[in-house]
């Protein structure tokens, strides 16, 4: 058996795949637990250990593979997050969570995860070159060529998020999370555009609400959203002017607000692209809150198919 895990800031979820030759399937239900998250790393590694367990039944483990929130070095160690999870920066996940299910651990950012499964299986498949991007509470990416995933030399590669774009003098004053400015998830992001709506109308709404008060001709609201999904599309054309792979997977929260809100992230994405790029096909993500965990689950598979 092959476990899949995915670590986010509230919930992780585990499940088992089974191999079929060279097919990977779930084989057990996913099992969710909530994050220990201000207990720290090494009570995260606990639960999921005591989950894997749970899930495996009789069956050997033959390794483990997890996304999870935060940079991942390329020895497994967390080298960047949010304080969403207390004392995960310096976390050294894969060499821990190896130690505590006695099997081989892969370990990759959660995004990066979720676009494996969707560059195998889902909207980037049969496809030489996708680039990935999340749009929810932030804004991640990843990068997937023929050959797979690129994770880059710090763990950081596709981090659509911190790209920089020209933006409006008060846009541009925004702090991103990360503490910079100018960078689409500071305008883009599921929370920004509640800042945005905020800004304009003083009202505090979670985005479902505002994403609701557009379906209902609230001009402004309406705005807030078109807006979003320009400044994304822009820096999506930045970033395919450097890599000009042929199709662009837009998954996460704010991106399930549909087609009116894809269709103005193409938009922008055509005005802003090169020529060439301009032609990438940009599509919905297809697998859904599943992506990471089966994502995960082929990443533990390739860590097998190395040591037969």
């Amino acid at each position: 058996m092959i476990i899949g895990v995915d670590i986010g800031g509230t919930k992780i979820a585990v499940a088992g795949f089974a191999r079929d030759g060279d097919r990977l399937e779930r084989a057990t239900e996913v099992r969710t637990l909530a994050t220990p998250s201000r207990a720290g790393g090494p009570a995260i590694v606990q639960a999921v250990a005591d989950a894997v367990r749970a899930v495996r039944g009789g069956d050997p483990v033959e390794a483990v593979g997890v996304g999870t929130a935060g940079v991942v070095g390329p020895d497994g160690t967390i080298t960047s997050a949010t304080d969403a999870i207390s004392g995960w920066v310096g976390f050294p996940l894969r060499s821990a969570l190896a130690d505590a299910v006695g099997a081989p651990v892969a370990v990759v950012n959660d995004v990066h995860a979720a676009a494996v499964a969707e560059a195998e299986r889902g909207a980037g498949a049969g496809a030489d070159a996708m680039l990935m991007v999340a749009v929810g509470t932030g804004i991640g990416g990843a990068v997937v060529l023929a050959d797979g995933l690129r994770r880059g030399i710090t763990g950081t590669a596709g981090s659509i998020g911190h790209m920089e774009i020209s933006l409006a003098p008060n846009l541009a004053e925004r702090r991103c999370p990360c503490g910079g400015f100018g960078h689409v998830e500071a305008v883009a992001s599921g929370p920004a555009l509640e800042q945005t709506f905020f800004e304009e109308t003083g009202a505090h709404l979670p985005l479902r609400e505002v994403h609701a008060a557009a379906l209902r001709g609230d001009a402004r609201a309406e705005r807030v959203i078109r807006d979003g999904a320009h400044h994304l599309g822009r820096a999506l054309a930045s970033a395919n002017a450097a890599l000009d792979v042929e199709v662009i997977v837009v998954g996460g929260g704010v991106a399930e607000i549909g087609e009116t809100y894809l269709a103005e992230v193409r938009r922008a994405y055509r005005a802003a692209a090169m020529p060439g790029p301009s032609a990438a096909r940009v599509v919905p993500a297809q697998l859904g809150i599943d992506a990471a965990l089966t994502g995960a689950a082929l990443l533990g598979a390739r860590l097998v198919e190395r040591s037969d």
